[in-house]
């Protein structure tokens, strides 16, 4: 039977401040095997145990610094406190037994107009693993409220973010900061779209473009962008990002395609061009 697509957007119209998936306690335990009835411990290896239910859910180095999920959200939360940003809505995902976290933050208030009834809001994308898999890291990026299409992370004017590895505390002041300067610098952002709106894109151009992009997608959006007759940039890229945010079939997947899809267009048209 086909594994269900994940729609992203659904998500992200709930409000979850306590209570969610990723809100349990996690520690490090030490690793060991039987050998003949001995335990045996093993060096340099921890094992990080949910103790909510005693399952493991990741085996690290004994120089592995845990950062709990909830701490990243929480240092995000007392970062936006202070800024004067209106309402902030925002999804949490948990996935892999809990060893993986991603959660958006969106800013409504702050949304501006690319072209008429087409409006995209900033938003920050956070992740955090306790299997080693990725550093927690914070990202600005755009959504689309047309037809709730997410933008996050590949480069460009959607560049830098806040990342630390797993290796002690977070600074909150140094997050609160560079939180500030991309929302205030999101007209940036907004100035990338705009162009790509007003820039043709001929068919024949599509398929260097998508060509950073898995086979399998890049024909999809390729197919989909033929039958709707996307005839700008902006348009292609609207298709695009619909493909991962309404039709992979893991979040992981979804924001792993979403990267690619923003460094693709954005390499190739990049701000400096206006």
């Amino acid at each position: 039977m086909p594994r269900p697509t994940v729609d992203l957007a659904s998500h992200l119209n709930a409000t979850v401040i306590r209570g969610h998936p990723a809100d349990f306690a996690v520690a490090l335990r030490p690793v060991s095997y039987d050998d003949g009835g001995a335990h045996r411990q093993v060096p340099h290896r921890l094992a990080v145990v949910r103790e909510d239910t005693g399952s493991p859910i990741a085996v690290v180095s004994d120089r592995y610094a845990l950062v709990p999920h909830q701490h990243i959200l929480d240092t995000v939360e007392e970062a936006i406190r202070p800024l004067d940003v209106g309402p902030v809505p925002r999804g949490i995902y948990v996935d892999h037994g809990g060893a993986r976290m991603r959660a958006i933050f969106k800013f409504p208030t702050l949304a501006e107009p690319v072209k008429n009834g087409d409006v995209i809001c900033p938003c920050l994308k956070i992740q955090n693993t306790y299997d080693g898999t990725s550093r927690v890291s914070v990202h600005i990026g755009a959504f689309r409220f047309v037809c709730t299409n997410l933008a996050v992370g590949g480069g460009g004017v959607f560049a830098g973010g806040f990342m630390s590895v797993h290796a002690g505390d977070i600074p909150i002041e140094e997050v609160a900061r560079q939180l500030a300067s991309y929302l205030s610098g999101f007209e940036a952002v907004v100035a990338l779209y705009r162009l790509w709106a007003g820039r043709k894109l001929p068919p024949e151009d599509l398929p260097a473009l998508l060509e950073p992009l898995p086979k399998r997608h890049a024909e999809a959006i390729g197919q989909e962008c033929s039958r709707t007759g996307a005839a700008t940039v902006y348009a292609a890229y609207n298709v695009a990002t619909h493909r991962a945010t309404h039709e992979m079939r893991s979040y992981r997947t979804a924001f792993d395609l979403l990267a690619r899809i923003n460094h693709a267009f954005q390499e190739r048209f990049p701000l400096l061009e206006a």
